[in-house]
């Protein structure tokens, strides 16, 4: 077992899916819980709760978001998978608040396809430390 594999071991993490409404929902949505199951059980996550819902991704303010929020308020998981960022928000700035918000309780949003809000920190930290 590799190194990155053997630090993630047993993490409480919710797999959290989202829709916009459609006719192909219920599909998407067991697409998208099935490839996220696969990757916390290849990386051996301890999975905690499957949250899923059919809304826009236009606000915070959703019942699965707030699923979600309250479990890291309990201190329930440490990570929460989506398939892709844009499955908890569009909005960019409302997406780093919600992750600034996370952040406070050490708890990490993973995206499987991708994650530029980790690129956008490391370019904001970088530049923090030239202003210095």
């Amino acid at each position: 077992m590799d190194k990155q594999k053997e630090d993630k071991k047993g993490i409480r993490v919710a797999i959290y899916c989202r829709m916009a409404t459609d006719n192909d929902e219920c599909r998407g949505l067991e697409m998208q819980k099935s490839q996220l199951r696969s990757y916390a059980q290849a990386h051996g996550y301890a999975v905690m709760a499957e949250v899923s819902e059919v809304a826009k991704g236009c606000s915070l303010d959703r019942p699965g978001i707030r699923e979600l929020l309250s479990m890291a308020a309990q201190d329930r998981i440490e990570e929460i998978l989506v398939a892709n960022l844009s499955r908890i928000l569009r909005n960019t700035a409302d997406l780093l608040r919600f992750e600034e918000k996370l952040g406070k309780k050490d708890i990490r949003l993973n995206a499987l396809q991708g994650n530029p809000l980790a690129e956008f920190r490391g370019i904001e930290r970088a530049f923090q430390r030239e202003k210095k």
